[in-house]
């Protein structure tokens, strides 16, 4: 009788966690899944997810073996092939295509959550000597956007509030847009135990969430309208004196001077000398900034900078002096004013944000909300007096078409505030809140020069002329990735050749020509798959299982296609000596007397070194912006009118969008606990649970359509349709609908939420970060009985 063994590694998927697991191995198969002893105590626990791993690792979806196109693309028509056969003839095509026309007529996506190795980045950066196209960004980013423009850019997840278990010095916190009770289960925790220590837990979401029935305070503002909310909020903190002024004065671009007649900073240079005032003029106040809103172009984002770039460029009012200065030359620089220098008009950031939030009176934000006035006051009130206090975003305000400008304009009540670089305060992205992050090191010898793919943003893909011939995708690209599926799939099928690697039959894979059956993280050819840091530890991805089927670690798969592309060279190195090399090569303080070879006889798991006190972000007060400040105004969008975080109501979610009228209802995919994203769609156990697609409605939308819970219902718009059994749901509000985020085209009685989700364009994402968010919940629709013909298209 053989004994099981007990393998610890971490959890792979994107919901943040990052979880360490013990998994049980009895004679070769995984049997059981539990949660593994953490480095901190504080960061040991699993969620349900994890607990289905041997279903979902032995999943009657799992790909056996490569696969190739026999019927029409779409029909889900293939018949099995060797991987010589599948690595041969994918190398014969992008060989042929390169040869005829060029590295960009092949390009690369994938879905997020894979290992840092074999994401076929390496690969799509050298082929064809110049590099092919990279597909990138998509969803769950606008957050992100909002606040790198704020404090500087940190990257994807770089801009958390502080770590998890700093909570617990906070008096009050607001979670907005965020699940954690479903979508964070394993950093929950601390919430309630910050809340049962005393903190205020204050919960902003339209729907009565399962975080939101353990609140201190719940507040349900109408779907959309958050930015209203947030501006009204400032509004009450800065007429009422509820700021931190001398913070503001020292860390942020609130003093600096704007120039009027073009929207820019004033800078050294800008007038013949720093004198020269005159006193605001009637009516100066209510003036705002003439800049009209003209189309934004490209370009790439921007660059950290050193902090503190701002002495001598930059210019603030010395009411001392009577004159503009350099900020370190003031004696007494002024946070509000407005007149002249040198002839030319200007005010200071502050001055314009003030008036920029002046008209969001709570009598006219409880209009655009549908909240209480007095609940806004009384919520600005328990911010502002009950420091420290920390704003969490989840990605439920990411996904519409402006969710960076409410970011903004929360980032600016921190900041007011001083709740920024303090224990129990800030402001950040709470769904991936680790703490301290790994150097990102040199994977293996540096590429050269020329090897580097062009990026393209998934959101315009199929909205401008491309090169681009084939199609590698790993993950579901089409089903997860994209909005308006109509227009991807149109766009798919007019490709020459398109390859899925992935470890499921799901959506993508449909479409595609060439098939390959991708080894889940649980598996591998070498006992360490990868490295990652979360919360204050490193930890090691180690082999828990052999691959099941012909499956392959995708490091191997794009080693193996390498070589058969003439690549090999540069991919020589195995996944341990890669891990190796990352942590015995790594020149952060925070591995020191931390080695690959003790990891590994740790179990795979040690702390770094770094404080015991939880990280608190921006503790330094140091920010990689151009003015080295925190930055409340954004000179490059003066001229389309988003400098400041203004209220836009161009978006389809807006009641006052034309749509609204035909389509009344807002449609919203959230995340639930069952699965990150759309990992997990295929475990037994849960579909025993929701065993398929369910469109949520408040009763009373559903009995005004002659609607009940069990009917089939057709949510419809100008884009597409998609039927799915009706659940009434009184915890969502009228107006509002959801269907679960992360089921499969296979899983739809017909049609798919891609269908109709929108897929506009953020010019001012785009013009700030290269790319814009895909807004999927800028969707309305409108909802009736399904009939015979809606089930069968």
């Amino acid at each position: 009788m053989s004994s099981d063994q007990i393998i610890n590694t971490v959890c792979a998927h994107n919901c943040g966690g990052r979880a360490r697991l013990a998994c049980t191995v009895r004679e070769g198969k995984l049997v059981r899944v539990a949660a593994a002893d953490a480095p901190d105590p504080s960061y040991t626990g699993a969620c349900v997810r994890c607990l289905t791993l041997p279903q979902w690792v032995y999943s009657k979806e799992r790909i056996a073996q490569p696969m190739r196109r026999t019927g029409q693309r779409g029909s889900g028509q293939f018949e099995p092939v060797s991987w010589d056969t599948a690595l041969d003839e994918i190398a014969a095509r992008f060989t042929a295509l390169i040869g005829e026309h060029g590295a960009q007529s092949i390009a690369f996506t994938r879905s997020s959550g894979t290992s840092t190795l074999g994401r076929y980045m390496r690969l799509a950066a050298l082929l064809g000597g110049g590099g092919s196209m990279d597909f990138y960004g998509g969803v769950d980013m606008a957050v992100h956007m909002g606040l790198n423009s704020t404090f500087g850019d940190k990257g994807m997840y770089g801009q958390h509030a502080n770590e998890w278990t700093d909570r617990m010095h906070s008096k009050f916190i607001l979670v907005w847009g965020h699940n954690p009770a479903e979508t964070a289960l394993t950093s929950m925790k601390f919430l309630l135990d910050a809340r049962d220590a005393g903190s205020e837990l204050v919960v902003i979401d339209p729907r009565y969430s399962a975080t939101a029935m353990h609140a201190t305070w719940w507040l349900a503002p109408r779907v959309a309208s958050d930015l209203a909310l947030a501006l009204g909020l400032l509004r009450i903190l800065i007429t009422e004196n509820l700021i931190d002024a001398p913070f503001a004065m020292a860390h942020s671009s609130a003093p600096l001077l704007v120039r009027l007649d073009n929207g820019r900073l004033l800078r050294a240079g800008d007038a013949a000398g720093d004198v020269g005032a005159r006193a605001p003029r009637a009516g100066d106040a209510d003036a705002r900034s003439p800049h009209a809103g003209t189309e934004a172009e490209r370009r790439v984002g921007p660059s950290a900078s050193v902090a503190g770039k701002d002495a001598g460029v930059y210019r603030v009012w010395d009411g001392e002096r009577g004159g503009a200065c350099a900020p370190h030359e003031a004696a007494a620089a002024t946070l509000d004013w407005r007149g002249e220098v040198d002839g030319m008009p200007a005010a200071t950031v502050f001055n314009l944000l003030a008036a920029n939030v002046a008209a969001y009176t709570p009598e006219r934000v409880a209009q655009q909300t549908g909240l209480k006035a007095s609940d806004i006051l009384d919520l600005a009130h328990a911010y502002a007096r009950s420091k420290p206090a920390v704003i969490g975003f989840g990605y439920g305000v990411d996904r519409y078409r402006h969710g960076e400008l409410l970011v903004r304009a929360a980032a600016a009540m921190a900041i007011l505030t001083g709740n920024v670089g303090q224990p129990g305060g800030g402001v950040g992205v709470q769904s991936h809140g680790s703490g301290f992050r790994l150097p990102r090191l040199a994977r293996e010898k540096p590429l050269p020069p020329w090897a580097r793919a062009t990026p393209v943003p998934m959101i315009e893909v199929t909205q401008r002329e491309l090169p681009v011939r084939a199609l590698f995708c790993q993950g579901d690209w089409l089903n997860q990735r994209m909005g308006d599926m109509n227009k991807t799939a149109e766009y798919i099928s007019k490709l020459e050749f398109v390859v899925t690697v992935d470890h499921f039959w799901q959506t993508t894979t449909q479409w595609s020509d060439i098939v390959l059956p991708a080894s889940t993280f649980l598996e591998g050819t070498a006992p360490v798959r990868d490295a990652v840091v979360t919360g204050n530890s490193v930890l090691l991805r180690q082999k828990v299982i052999d691959p099941v089927g012909d499956s392959r670690p995708d490091a191997d798969i794009e080693r193996d296609l390498a070589q058969r592309l003439g690549l090999g060279e540069w991919f020589t190195e195995t996944a341990d000596e890669i891990v190796r090399g990352q942590i015995d090569g790594s020149l952060d303080p925070a591995f020191a007397g931390i080695s690959y070879e003790r990891l590994v006889a740790a179990g795979g798991g040690l702390r770094l070194d770094v404080p015991r006190t939880p990280n608190v972000q921006y503790a330094d007060l140091r920010f990689a912006t151009p003015s080295g400040r925190a930055e409340l105004y954004l000179e490059e969008l003066a001229d389309i009118g988003e400098a400041l975080p203004v209220y836009v109501e161009d978006h389809e979610a807006q009641r006052s969008h034309p749509m609204a009228a035909e389509f009344p209802l807002v449609l919203v995919q959230a995340h639930v606990r069952q699965r990150a994203h759309s990992t997990f769609f295929n475990t037994g156990w849960t579909l025993e649970v929701w065993p398929e697609p369910t469109l949520e409605m408040n009763p009373d939308d559903a009995a005004a359509r002659g609607l009940a819970s069990g009917d089939l219902g057709e949510a419809h718009n100008r884009r597409g349709h998609m039927v799915a059994r009706v659940v009434c749901n009184p915890d969502l509000p009228p107006g509002m609908c959801n269907l679960g985020e992360g089921w499969k085209q296979q899983q739809y009685i017909s049609g798919n939420v891609q269908m109709l989700t929108n897929d506009l364009i953020n010019q001012a994402q785009t013009r700030l970060w290269g790319h814009s968010n895909i807004p999927f919940y800028d969707t309305r629709i409108e909802v009736r009985r399904a009939n015979a013909a809606a089930t069968a298209s």
